[in-house]
């Protein structure tokens, strides 16, 4: 297994951890949950301690081998992992969720797909739940710190995130994607929000 899942799980998660909390809040005891690209796993187990069901999914096949190995680990069981891209959910087109939930994502995809994955969580299921940079980010400290993680990510990954920074970040796709804002709670000293939809 390659360094990356954990990597993200010693560096990456720690960092996230008052993102997922404020995600946490919004899940129902009981729910059945999708987490759209879940990355190593950590939000889906959360929230697995909270929900009926998880249903977790990524395009990065190291990640997904990484939770089910820790699934196995830890004996939990109710969660499937799957490899899938975010961007063609039609393999669950007979599923429906109680909450879609997706962290961290939508800054990363390029602006068509971001529209279109918006689109098949608002169609799968009943609330949406999203976390993502607030823009615009602050002046502050750690909004230059995201801004300078962002940029050396590079890439598709650094153009997609300008992208979304300069169309005015979640209202924007989100509004396109015909979801109607319930609540929203802006965290980590500016750069992050959690938004619930439906």
């Amino acid at each position: 297994m390659s360094l990356k899942p954990l990597l993200y799980r010693s560096l990456i998660d720690p960092l996230l951890s008052f993102v997922r909390d404020g995600v946490l809040r919004n899940i129902e005891p009981g729910e059945s949950v999708i987490d759209i690209a879940c990355g190593n796993g950590t939000l889906a187990f959360e929230i697995a301690g909270i929900a009926k069901d998880v249903t977790a999914i990524d395009l990065d096949d190291e990640m997904i081998a990484y939770a089910i190995t820790r699934k196995t680990r830890l004996t939990t069981t109710n969660i499937t992992f799957t490899t899938a891209d975010a961007s063609d959910l039609s393999g669950f087109a007979g599923r429906q969720f109680d909450t879609a939930v997706t962290t961290m994502a939508i800054h990363q995809f390029d602006p068509a797909v971001a529209l279109k994955v918006l689109s098949e969580m608002k169609r799968m299921a009943h609330r949406v739940i999203i976390a993502d940079y607030n823009i615009p980010l602050p002046g502050n400290l750690a909004g230059l710190m995201a801004s300078g993680m962002e940029r050396l990510a590079g890439g598709d990954h650094h153009r997609n995130f300008r992208n979304f920074r300069a169309k005015g970040g979640l209202s924007h796709f989100t509004g396109s994607a015909g979801l109607t804002l319930i609540s929203s709670e802006v965290r980590g000293a500016g750069v992050f929000v959690v938004a619930v939809y439906e």
